[in-house]
């Protein structure tokens, strides 16, 4: 009994985000379609002529209601430094719900966690406004799709009424249409938002070494090259008194690295440990490293995003 009682402990530990399961049903709401945002306002916000004059835009952008929350939330194509055309436009739209709150940003790089990472940002997201920014359409469809299907999200349209959940039939058919698909459209431009600053926050994570002992680690962005120094806070987060430093140059998970069992190494001479990244695709294969695939003893404290605009942050604890 004693050993079925271990093994049912470890597969509860190990079905990553099983302990998220408690926060329910998160609601997707449309925003309702705004004629003010046409092909002429995209123009004038990206400065791009070449874009048609089109009159009608289909934005991805909600209402996100969970529990006692109530947020708005956009979905687009973009990275660290910018947004594509449509995305400019979901900005647009979010900011007409909440003029002048701060934009929280989060660039979702790795196709295999990117509903990880957007699942974990709506159960915890405090904020007014969050958006998910996708590099390619690839990733985009892994981070979105599963939103019309997930027993984890209620959808509804902009009149109010809730649509059906893909079935696994209608699921296929859509996966095979996707792959009857040859020539693929070029990748789109994208765009700098102007006139909003950035402000970064880190992913935390408690975890158990093998040997047992508990310690915290952070996760930091780089952005491009190490564009921006992590803050002072961060050392707060993490806590203790001797912290390790890691900067990572290039993805982990090639030739075994593995920022997982780097931390397990340096926790038996440091109480917490960062790894700084020098990229979003070197950050995100850090947090891979932590939650894809799930290990028994990890415990996600914060989430990772970026933030434009200005006020307080939490960033968790």
């Amino acid at each position: 009994m004693g050993e079925a009682k271990r093994k049912r402990q470890r597969r509860e530990q190990a079905a990553w985000p099983h302990a998220d399961d408690f926060r329910g049903t998160i609601d997707l709401h449309m925003l309702p379609p705004a004629a003010t945002i046409n092909g002429t306002r995209i123009r004038e916000l990206t400065g791009d002529d070449t874009i048609p004059d089109t009159q009608q835009i289909i934005l991805q952008a909600f209402r996100a209601v969970v529990g006692d929350r109530t947020f708005h939330v956009g979905f687009c194509l973009g990275n660290e430094t910018g947004f594509s055309a449509i995305g400019i436009a979901v900005i647009d739209r979010l900011m007409m719900e909440t003029p002048g709150a701060a934009l929280h940003v989060v660039p979702v790089a790795h196709q295999d966690i990117a509903w990880d990472i957007v699942l974990r940002h709506l159960h915890s997201f405090t904020g007014q406004v969050l958006l998910l920014a996708f590099p390619d359409s690839d990733v985009y469809d892994a981070g979105t799709a599963e939103k019309y299907y997930s027993k984890a999200v209620q959808l509804f349209d902009d009149k109010g009424k809730q649509l059906e959940r893909l079935t696994a039939g209608q699921r296929q058919k859509i996966r095979e249409q996707k792959a009857a698909i040859l020539n693929r459209p070029p990748p789109p431009s994208f765009y700098a938002a102007f006139g909003v600053a950035q402000e970064d926050s880190p992913w935390i994570f408690r975890l158990t070494t093998p040997a047992g002992k508990v310690i915290r680690t952070a996760v930091w962005g780089g952005r491009r090259n190490y564009a921006h120094e992590f803050p002072e806070d961060i050392v707060r987060w993490v806590g203790g008194d001797k912290i390790a430093i890691v900067q990572v140059d290039s993805p982990v998970g090639v030739n075994r690295r593995s920022s997982l069992d780097l931390t397990h190494k340096l926790a038996k001479d440091f109480d917490g440990i960062i790894h700084w990244a020098r990229d979003t695709e070197t950050f995100q294969s850090i947090l891979k490293s932590f939650i894809y695939p799930a290990r028994p003893g990890i415990d996600q404290s914060a989430g990772a995003s970026r933030r434009l605009g200005t006020g307080d942050h939490d960033p968790g604890s």
